[in-house]
């Protein structure tokens, strides 16, 4: 059998999202790496013990490259992810929340730009806001900027002018080199993991491109990041980096 270029994991966690994941997972399925015949894609789920008959998703898998693992007790979504890729088989992983929709041109173009830029590892994109019905929510955009260095990027993460969600695809390399998702994390973890990443002087690439759609809905409205919110956690945050944040000579 040939040997492929490039192998992506998609790494879902879920709970309690029966029908919603089955649309993220169509998706996924929908997705276009042609006319790259060097780069294929698997999808890895992890159930956190659902009690909704997710798992009856699963039981005649009509999906072949889709691989289904249920946890036995609720640990949330870094434990989640955690297990999952390390599960994987892929060079690199893209995160795609459980309710959210990938777009079908996204693999494809992560792919090219790791393809041209073999030693960056990792590449942040951006994302658009929609209703319960995926209807776009105008004037709620996610984009990146593209920051010069990891000082400059650290720098405006936590002054709270910018922070990091799962727009970005990032190599399995360097998820264990930073040490994983951190398990103790209710909330924020996406943010905690890359701010590590940045910590070890790995600059990401910026990419122009839309990734997937970001579902806002009644279940997850609650649990959204607000502006205050998200400054409460870059102190905590602020607190649990300064050491290193003092070696890097980043005042915040």
């Amino acid at each position: 059998m040939e040997k492929k270029e490039m192998k992506i994991s998609v790494i879902s966690t879920t709970y309690n999202r029966k029908d919603l994941l089955k649309q993220t997972i169509e998706s996924v399925q929908k997705s276009i790496v042609a006319p790259l015949d060097s780069v294929e894609f698997e999808h890895i789920i992890y159930d956190d013990a659902s009690t909704d008959g997710t798992e009856e998703l699963f039981k005649d898998n009509p999906w072949k490259n889709v691989k289904y693992i249920r946890g036995e007790e609720n640990k949330g979504p870094s434990y989640g992810r955690n297990r999952a890729i390390e599960a994987c088989t892929g060079d690199y992983i893209f995160l795609i929340d459980s309710d959210d929709i990938i777009l079908q041109r996204t693999l494809h173009n992560f792919a090219i730009c790791a393809l041209e830029h073999p030693q960056t590892q990792w590449f942040v994109s951006s994302f658009l806001h929609v209703d319960n019905d995926l209807k776009y929510i105008v004037g709620d955009d996610y984009y990146t900027w593209n920051f010069k260095d990891t000082h400059e990027m650290l720098t405006a993460i936590f002054k709270g002018e910018h922070f990091i969600q799962s727009s970005v695809f990032f190599t399995k390399d360097i998820f264990f080199k930073a040490g994983m998702f951190d398990e103790n994390l209710s909330m924020g973890e996406d943010l905690d993991f890359f701010i590590r990443v940045l910590l070890l002087d790995e600059m990401p690439k910026f990419e122009a491109f839309i990734s997937h759609l970001h579902r806002f809905h009644t279940s997850n409205l609650s649990d959204g990041i607000t502006k205050e919110k998200h400054l409460k956690q870059i102190d905590f945050f602020r607190e649990k980096y300064s050491a290193e944040l003092a070696k890097a000579q980043i005042k915040v």
